[in-house]
């Protein structure tokens, strides 16, 4: 089942590469469908674990003193999590998570919390993947 983001923002380019990339925003509808989607267990727990770290460690607004903010990261799990699913070095989740905070949540281009804060949750995403696929 193929779900197209209702919004794609402007083209880009990634800061590690010369290629273009586009930034994937969805409606809240179209995010909950991409959250039941059925998917492997691992996978399953692969998505859970991306939203987990999104809501609690990304958290750019500061909102996970209260699970009632839960849904406002939502339009950007789906595309964070299928750029986890194809990246080797987390490179373009970081890529797409500054560009989120910079466009749609007013953080100063360049800012260094931004950076280290979206660096943090592709470590944590990286590890938990490799982790999870290695397992027998």
């Amino acid at each position: 089942m193929s779900i197209e983001p209702s919004q794609a923002m402007s083209t880009t380019f990634s800061s590690m590469t010369a290629r273009p990339v586009k930034y994937l925003i969805y409606s809240q509808e179209q995010a909950f469908r991409h959250m039941t989607v059925s998917r492997p267990d691992k996978e399953q727990q692969l998505y859970i674990f991306t939203d987990e770290i999104l809501f609690f460690v990304w958290d750019a607004l500061s909102l996970s003193i209260d699970e009632e903010n839960r849904e406002v990261y939502f339009p950007y799990l789906p595309h964070v999590f299928d750029l986890l699913k194809e990246t080797e070095d987390g490179h373009e989740i970081c890529d797409y998570l500054n560009f989120i905070e910079e466009t749609r949540m007013g953080a100063v281009r360049g800012d260094t919390l931004s950076k280290r804060r979206a660096w943090r949750v592709a470590d944590l995403l990286l590890e938990y993947k490799t982790a999870l696929f290695l397992q027998a």
